[in-house]
């Protein structure tokens, strides 16, 4: 279940946290919709004066395109045509990795949102290099965090990170948002296999961590009395 948050107030509170400690705020992000809603409502947060104008920086060269098809496609979102222009002029698109290089050593109080979001791959990384160790460095996790991956392994508390062949201390603050999440959560999915109208024979659950998937299954039988399982890895069904 997605926890009910108040993404703004916390948004505000890291901001002027980072400008108290002279730090950089690392938002990891998955480059497709996600980086872009995050640059709206620090926009919008911008716009209701409830924080001031801190550099924010945008490293994600996959992000920038996509932000390119929003502002083509101006009817698969809500912001009007002058405010997207604004928001956009407001931040800073990075684009070459020497660019990159230049906003790690800008020394002014910064918010950077780069790529990738679980902290696989991406011009983060890069930014972890030079950051990580920095008490006043707070990375800021903004969606689901598989297991392996390095962003899963700070939210378990892991001392140092693998990156590049070498290894980094962790000394920033880490703070996980969940509440962004792109997907439907338990009580959704529920609902929304309310809307079917013939009952399936069997439901296969085949996305998920196991824990998670397990507690779905009983929920679903709990709530429907339908036929549910969990395939097991090369295993194979005859539908009919």
């Amino acid at each position: 279940m997605h926890p009910k948050e108040d993404v703004e107030s916390l948004l505000v509170d890291l901001v002027n946290k980072t400008i108290a400690n002279g730090g950089t705020l690392l938002i990891p992000s998955f480059a497709v919709e996600r980086l872009q809603l995050v640059m709206v409502i620090l926009w919008r947060l911008y716009q209701k004066n409830r924080i001031p104008g801190i550099p924010i920086f945008i490293d994600s060269p996959m992000g920038s395109d996509v932000l390119s098809v929003f502002g083509t496609y101006p009817s698969w979102h809500t912001l009007t045509d002058a405010d997207f222009k604004a928001m956009c002029k407001h931040m800073t698109l990075v684009s070459s990795y020497r660019d990159t290089w230049k906003t790690i050593d800008d020394p002014r109080p910064k918010i950077v949102i780069a790529g990738s979001g679980m902290l696989s791959g991406g011009r983060i990384l890069t930014y972890l290099t030079k950051k990580l160790d920095a008490k006043n460095t707070t990375i800021l996790l903004v969606g689901y965090q598989a297991e392996g991956t390095r962003g899963r392994r700070l939210l378990e508390g892991e001392k140092q990170l693998k990156i590049y062949g070498k290894f980094y201390t962790v000394g920033a603050s880490i703070i996980h948002l969940e509440s962004l999440s792109a997907h439907a959560d338990q009580s959704e999915l529920i609902d929304w296999l309310n809307e079917i109208r013939n009952i399936p024979e069997e439901v296969f659950l085949i996305h998920g961590e196991l824990s998670t998937m397990e507690g779905f299954v009983e929920k679903i039988e709990n709530t429907y009395g339908w036929n549910v399982r969990i395939p097991e890895l090369h295993e194979s069904v005859h539908l009919w």
